[in-house]
């Protein structure tokens, strides 16, 4: 006895712990197999599942297996779906049939070729076959199939045999056309998605059609070098739609923006990591047909996520409608106060419409000149280059300012019409318990905050006895190998101080942040692992209106001892 397998069937399905969070989700695969026994001559199915991504299908095409019943040839040939089918060829040369009249070589040849998801697949179509057909291409082996898969583009030579007549061969030659340049949309993108948030496509498509889906993505914002990140086949529903979920394909894309040091620090400067252009590229496949494809518009992903009362909502256009100007991305409370020191930006989402030059005005009240005219500074941007303003992401530098009393940013055309809020700080002096955390909003913006409490800091090491590795050095009487591994942990307790009841509700964007850096005003930019986070937002008694972090560095211990 032995088993041939026809076919190997696979689906998935995406469970989502927690349905606001694509990140968190759990892919399930289940398999089955189609086995065929050749003495029972049935198909045995084998049926599973597990926790992965599942592997490409298989499915053998055409015969299979054959047996004779007297001079009669039982060819068993997979249906596609698991089963089979018998077909009978009577009088076979293959099963000892001698004919009366002598043979005579037909064979006439053609070629279809199909575009499936792996590329193009080529069947050789030959007619006039006195046995049965052996097919080869460019050289290759034989094989009983007339189909021949990722078939690469350029000139091609199949062979066939008709292996009941000797010296009987044919052959054709054909040429895979090259797929044609993928031409991304042109224009200024459509609109933005936040990819930290559910994203679906859904393609119409005839119900049981198998629809091929290509996520197309470039590099980084602006780079206009799209590439194929992912690509599926599917089957369209029973209500004829295919569904493919983005975001948890886009995210992996885009990177968090770190906090700007040097000159970069004090000019705007355009985000390119959090968020990049990407469309989507379908196509149904007919077999014998070369695939037409259709591009969907071009959009901008983004690296964040609105909470979940808002998400029902274009949030951009609900505050174009609410406000007419559109926000800066972020939650921090108005009148925040900021020292002369303190690295705090503004992210402006430009929208449709933007112009290609704006200006970023700062205006700062000097200390004793209250009534008087303010110092504005105004720093010029162009954005006329490649596709133009639409959702071109700022990282606009407030620049606070010493012997000011406050500092106000907005953002208005080249004539000087307003394009954005006002958003103002009044200036407070620094302290020397002045530190500033820097996180990754909700948006993939950046925000900061100042803590002017007290650090507590200690250094622990935990020594551990262990055997080194025997040396080729070592003596007979070898010295004992045991040493002691000694592994340092730097703790850093750091209290923000008093904090009103908006800043509290604010601070829960850093209680879940992805990112936090510790702004030194030495050493830099410096990567804090907090494993450990905590707000107490409410309770029945008054709470203490302040927030302790606790954290380590991200990096090597021995490396901040100065610390």
């Amino acid at each position: 006895m032995s088993y041939i397998t026809i076919k190997e069937a696979y689906s998935s399905e995406t469970v989502y712990d927690d349905p606001e969070n694509p990140q968190a989700s759990t892919t399930i695969t289940t398999y089955t197999f189609y086995r065929f026994n050749t003495d029972s001559r049935q198909v045995e199915q084998e049926t599973g599942s597990y926790n992965a991504y599942p592997p490409a299908g298989f499915s053998f095409v055409g015969e299979f297996w054959s047996e004779c019943s007297g001079t009669t040839r039982l060819g068993y040939v997979h249906d596609g779906a698991g089963g089979f089918t018998i077909e009978e060829e009577e009088d076979s040369l293959s099963c000892g049939f001698v004919p009366t009249d002598p043979l005579t070589c037909d064979l006439v040849l053609s070629v279809t070729q199909t575009t499936s998801v792996d590329g193009t697949t080529a069947e050789v179509v030959a007619t006039g076959v006195n046995g049965r057909a052996r097919y080869r291409l460019d050289g290759g082996p034989e094989q009983l199939s007339p189909f021949f898969y990722n078939v690469a583009p350029g000139a091609h030579q199949a062979d066939v045999r008709d292996d009941g007549l000797a010296s009987c061969r044919r052959s054709v030659r054909f040429v895979v056309d090259p797929l044609p340049p993928v031409e991304p949309p042109t224009g200024a993108p459509e609109g933005v998605d936040l990819v930290g948030q559910p994203r679906w496509c859904q393609v119409p498509a005839p119900a049981g059609a198998t629809v091929l889906v290509e996520l197309w993505a470039e590099s980084a914002h602006g780079a206009d070098d799209f590439t194929r990140v992912f690509v599926s086949q599917k089957q369209a529903s029973a209500t004829g739609v295919v569904a493919t979920r983005l975001d948890s394909l886009l995210w992996p894309l885009l990177q968090p923006v770190a906090p700007p040091m040097g000159a970069a620090a004090g000019q705007v400067q355009v985000c390119r990591t959090n968020l990049v252009n990407y469309f989507v590229r379908t196509a149904v496949l007919v077999p014998g047909r070369v695939a037409t494809y259709e591009t969907g518009p071009l959009r901008t992903a983004l690296r964040g996520a609105l909470p979940a009362e808002w998400r029902h909502l274009d949030y951009f256009t609900y505050r174009l409608d609410a406000y007419a100007q559109p926000p800066f991305l972020t939650w921090q409370p108005a009148g925040q106060a900021l020292t002369p020191a303190q690295p705090q930006w503004l992210f402006w989402l430009c929208p449709a419409g933007s112009p290609a030059a704006l200006t970023v005005r700062r205006s700062y009240v000097r200390t004793g000149f209250a009534g008087g005219t303010p110092l504005v500074e105004d720093e010029s941007v162009s954005l006329s280059a490649g596709r133009g303003p639409a959702f071109r992401l700022l990282a606009i530098p407030v620049k606070p300012r010493p012997n000011t009393d406050s500092v106000s940013v907005g953002l208005y055309t080249a004539q000087g019409e307003s394009l954005s809020p006002l958003v103002s700080y009044p200036m407070v002096a620094e302290t020397e318990r002045s530190r500033y955390v820097c996180f990754t909003n909700s948006f993939g913006c950046l925000d900061t905050l100042r803590a002017e409490g007290r650090l507590d800091g200690t250094l622990e090491a935990t020594a551990t006895l262990v055997d080194r590795p025997p040396l080729a050095t070592d003596g007979r009487a070898a010295p004992t190998r045991l040493t002691f591994d000694v592994q340092a942990l730097r703790k850093l307790k750091l209290a923000t101080g008093w904090l009103t009841a908006a800043e509290q509700a604010w601070l829960q964007e850093l209680v879940l942040a992805r990112e936090i850096w510790q702004v030194h005003p030495r050493l830099g930019v410096l990567p804090l692992a907090w494993p450990k986070r905590s707000l107490a937002v409410g309770g029945d008694e008054p709470p203490l209106r302040g927030m302790t972090l606790e954290f380590d560095y991200a990096f090597d211990p021995t490396a901040y001892a100065r610390f």
